[in-house]
């Protein structure tokens, strides 16, 4: 699938923030005469936004005329990180950071940055919890204990605490919003069926119905974090059957949980489209369409990008009619031989519907392996239909000779009073479709690899039934 590469502008322009710039004054002791990096997050990238000399003292000073965009930083040296730190807004960007080499997390104190103080404790607490719960998982051996199911609890409601607490020190500040994300989310124990498959399933619903109670949508802050697509991405790969429809549903229930939030629809939205569209898993075409025809074309989602624009439109158009699950158009194009063979007058379980070209160097290549697999399961409940694109008779006659493509029905519409091009999205040759015997589109896009796997299945499910 071709990739259309979509370019966003950042939710915030660098040239309306406050003139007043940043300045960050960081210590470490131990360490000299080296390179800092300043590193911000953005998605899953990192950008080096600006490097400071550490002296021999271990005194260095990050500065810029212009404030840093909201979002969690890091600082590197060697090309590894010691520490992170968190920007709320766009003002009071001066602070001073103060750690010792190889020590970075336990001796992290911050100076006229009271968020970032809290951060630091609440990342250090939240890594004490994740030591103290895997010793006492070791410890239980699973065995159950009243005492570790105890202290297992308090480490819930200590938590639970302290993001109460930073909620009320630091409302609305991107710390918030970071502190709820990283508060583990578990079920009351006692809720949990003891049978282990009934337990699992409990816990798989579990997971996917509160999934997004704690991480926010709405803080467009949070794209500037490394926090927001590592969750979206387990989400769409753990929490979601790998069905189009189901990946549909939960890309409008995302998009829902971002809505009013013009630069979290644009991210989110921008995200889920180019990895779809990057998807070599036939039938992801149906989530790109649903989001060019219910977002980008609706104006929910506005990219003011008219290049951009045309390129999805062009695509939906080219795809809509032809995705998995829809009614194929029905073909009546003239035989080989001179008769007419309509695709519906076709009594079949499966019917292999393919587009090529006699001159087409691809088409050489790839239909006679097509019609290899076709021969291996056209015994077993499959049809072939396929259509010569090209006005050549001649041509058609030599390359159906030269293949010995003899068993599967052979016509064309050198008028072209089918329409198929665009009732099949023939843009380019081959194409190689899979209907059931509805008409229903089952297979699409294919190559002679993928056909084969995709009727092996279909077989199975045949000789399963019967």
């Amino acid at each position: 699938m071709n990739r259309i590469l979509v370019f966003l502008a950042s939710f915030m322009s660098i040239t309306a923030l406050n003139a007043e710039g940043y300045t960050i004054d960081i210590s470490i002791k131990g360490e000299k005469n080296k390179d800092a990096l300043l590193v911000m997050h953005h998605g899953t990238n990192k950008y080096s936004i600006d490097t400071a000399k550490i002296d021999k003292k271990g005194n260095a000073v990050f500065t810029g005329d212009r404030p840093l965009l909201p979002g969690m930083y890091l600082i590197a040296i060697d090309g590894g990180q010691i520490l992170d730190f968190l920007i709320s807004d766009t003002v009071n960007q001066t602070f001073a950071i103060s750690i010792t080499k190889d020590k970075y997390l336990q001796t992290l104190l911050f100076k006229d940055s009271p968020e970032n103080s809290a951060f630091a404790d609440y990342s250090r607490f939240l890594i004490d919890r994740q030591k103290r719960e895997n010793e006492l998982g070791n410890k239980m051996s699973g065995e159950p204990s009243e005492a570790v199911d105890e202290e297992i609890k308090s480490w819930e409601r200590r938590t639970n605490e302290k993001v109460a607490d930073i909620k009320d020190k630091y409302p609305g500040s991107l710390l918030e919003s970071v502190a709820t994300a990283m508060n583990p989310l578990h079920p009351d124990k006692n809720e949990v069926p003891k049978s282990a498959d009934s337990a699992r399933r409990y816990l798989f619903e579990f997971y996917r119905s509160h999934y997004w109670d704690r991480l926010t949508l709405q803080d467009k802050r949070m794209q500037n974090t490394p926090i927001l697509i590592p969750a979206i991405d387990n989400y769409f790969k753990n929490m979601v059957l790998q069905i189009p429809d189901s990946i549909i549903r939960a890309v409008d229930l995302v998009m829902s949980k971002a809505e009013g939030d013009t630069a979290m629809t644009k991210f989110i939205s921008a995200y889920i489209f180019n990895h779809y569209m990057g998807s070599k898993i036939m039938g992801m075409e149906s989530i790109v369409v649903h989001i060019i025809d219910n977002y980008y074309l609706t104006g929910k989602v506005h990219v003011g990008d008219e290049t951009f624009m045309k390129k999805i439109t062009e695509y939906a158009d080219k795809n809509r009619e032809t995705l998995i699950g829809k009614q194929a158009k029905d073909l009546k194009m003239e035989t080989i031989n001179g008769g007419a063979e309509s695709l519906y007058d076709i009594d079949s379980p499966y019917i292999l519907v393919c587009f090529y070209e006699a001159t087409c160097d691809h088409c050489r290549q790839e239909i006679p392996k097509v019609y290899k697999v076709f021969q291996t399961f056209k015994d077993r409940g499959l049809t072939g239909f396929c259509v010569f694109t090209q006005k050549d008779k001649n041509e058609w006659l030599k390359f159906v000779s030269e293949h010995n493509l003899t068993d599967w029905i052979n016509v064309w519409d050198p008028r072209n009073e089918t329409d198929f091009r665009v009732a099949y999205g023939v843009y380019s040759v081959p194409q190689v479709y899979v209907l059931d015997k509805n008409r229903k589109i089952v297979g699409r896009g294919l190559e002679s690899l993928s056909l084969a796997q995709l009727m092996n299945h279909l077989m199975k499910k045949i000789e399963t039934k019967q």
